[in-house]
């Protein structure tokens, strides 16, 4: 990947400004797309993310958003070139895709890809995956419990479905009529198209600026200098080979399943393969985690293990050499369901990689985290409005504990990067009442470094009819703790009717009918400690 005329060597002052302005794109995009969405987990919790792809479909650039969608950037453009060759595309054109089988991560992560030419010459890509808050499928929100893909909302495979910066409005049609609230994701997709144009724009004012050649240059050395950081940092450690499983909270389908996660790490030298052989086979609930999912979370652990500000982007991601039996968990086989991966099978696969590299290098390994996302979904009819509405939204928790400090409270971890959506804006568009939303006092394992506390958040429906599902993990697998820090307390999850009964609900569970008064109480599970307490 390195050259010998490297502008990196040979002007590093244009390579820096230049690649920064690359970043700083990927974050105006970012913000175009949340100015013109419809969707509060867009506008405000910005469950969405931007990169920039080369003239050869690599990641050269991305924003600070949500590690499990980037991450599978590789594989969603592979498949999208599998279908639509570099050479046959046309400025003005766009594909959509959000099929987990064809590079995708879940049915809700919509991915939009636009071209960028500069006086006929391609210069490169915009990507934009944005969580749509719901795509169909057996339970408003599309996220729930199910036992194959087709009932977790419309598969889109990669469709042209712009062209010459218009619309189709027949494949566009087709889509939403499969949504609920279809003019909401009508707005939603709207936004993606002014994020890209937004980003054609100014990769077109850079092209201009500093020439299409030496643009390219810099795109392909900003992979070079990615790599090159990250490889001298492995190889400045001690090598090791470590290894570790843990057991995922049960499939919300079959009681008995409590599939394992097994992984093996080797560091040697600036190598890095991880290796999940004798992981579960797929399981009949919706925790199967696409190999693109799978994928993220070790680039994710990898940038972290590594340390510091690495700029992520393709060259980082070739460092990591993966081995996923396909059929397994970690490698889903179509058509097993997957929506919960991204939010908790993700999280989950990256606390079990720390917990690996903690046997080996502890002083720079988190504790174990409350291990989700903590989904939960709404969806009925408004009353007051006359209008449907669907709900999307996730719950923070406890982080892991550090050899430096305790850890977080009631924030998103890892492969989530979402902010809180403020309870006044549910409340003014849906029928709901949060009757709490509170830090776990103690909820954080114990030690010399306390774990992060978990969040207890209790939700009031006020009109019959209102579908509630719930996405989580932990209840049975406590985080643990690293250096001899204890376990963070579990997580639950309960329902309690109007006149005062209540029935606990396993990790998964939904959809449910809720009526007038019901509540959903959802109290997620603490971070672990780092260390032992003194004395």
């Amino acid at each position: 990947m390195t050259d010998a005329r490297s502008i990196i060597d040979s002007d590093p002052v244009t390579f820096e400004v230049v690649r920064s302005a690359l970043y700083a794109i990927c974050a105006e995009m970012k913000s175009v797309i949340m100015r013109t969405s419809f969707s509060p987990l867009l506008s405000l919790s910005a469950d969405l993310s931007c990169a920039l792809l080369d003239a050869q479909g690599k990641v050269v650039a991305q924003g600070r958003d949500i590690p499990v969608h980037l991450g599978a950037a590789p594989f969603t453009v592979r498949a999208v070139f599998a279908a639509f060759p570099i050479a046959d595309w046309k400025a003005g054109d766009g594909v959509i895709v959000n099929d987990p089988y064809a590079g995708g991560t879940h049915l809700p992560d919509v991915s939009l890809i636009m071209p960028i030419f500069h006086d006929g010459t391609l210069c490169g890509f915009s990507l934009s995956r944005v969580h749509w808050p719901d795509v169909g499928g057996v339970a408003a929100g599309s996220s729930s419990v199910s036992d194959e893909i087709f009932k977790e909302g419309i598969r889109i495979p990669p469709l042209r479905i712009i062209e010459n910066y218009a619309p189709r409005e027949d494949i566009l049609a087709l889509i939403l009529a499969n949504v609920r609230v279809p003019q909401d994701r009508h707005g939603d997709f709207r936004a993606q198209i002014a994020g890209a144009r937004r980003a054609e724009i100014r990769v077109m004012d850079l092209a201009a600026r500093y020439g299409v050649d030496r643009l390219a240059q810099v795109m392909a050395d900003a992979q070079t200098y990615s790599q090159r950081i990250v490889r001298r940092r492995l190889a400045d450690l001690p090598d090791a080979i470590v290894e570790h499983q843990e057991t995922l909270d049960g499939d919300g389908i079959d009681p008995d399943a409590r599939p394992t996660i097994r992984a093996r790490i080797e560091k040697t030298g600036d190598k890095f393969i991880v290796d999940f052989s004798g992981s579960s086979p797929c399981v009949r609930g919706p925790i199967n985690s696409p190999i693109a999912v799978t994928a993220s979370a070790v680039y994710y652990t990898l940038l972290a293990f590594a340390g510091g500000e690495i700029p992520p982007n393709n060259g980082v991601y070739d460092v990591a050499d993966i081995i996923a039996p396909p059929g397994t968990i970690v490698n889903a086989a179509y058509p097993s369901p997957v929506v919960a991966a991204n939010t908790e099978t993700s999280n989950r696969i990256v606390d079990i990689l720390l917990s690996a590299l903690a046997k080996a290098y502890p002083e720079r390994t988190p504790a174990g985290s409350y291990g989700s996302a903590c989904v939960y979904t709404l969806g009925g009819m408004d009353p007051r409005a006359n209008r449907r509405f669907v709900h999307y939204e996730t719950v923070g928790g406890g982080a892991g504990a550090t050899s430096t400090g305790a850890g977080a409270g009631g924030i998103r971890v890892h492969m989530g990067n979402t902010m809180n959506l403020p309870i006044e804006a549910a409340e003014v568009a849906m029928p709901i009442r949060f009757r709490a939303y509170e830090l776990v006092p103690e909820s954080g394992g114990e030690g010399l470094h306390r774990g992060g506390a978990a969040v207890r958040k209790v939700i009031e429906v006020l009109v019959d009819g209102v579908e509630a599902s719930i996405l989580g993990e932990r209840t049975l697998s406590p985080a643990g703790g690293v250096a001899g820090g204890g376990a963070g307390a579990v997580a639950t999850f309960t329902y309690r009717s109007a006149d005062g009964q209540a029935r606990s609900l396993p990790a998964k569970s939904g959809p449910h009918r809720l009526a007038k008064g019901d509540r959903l109480e959802m109290v997620t599970a603490g971070g672990g400690a780092w260390g032992q307490s003194k004395g």
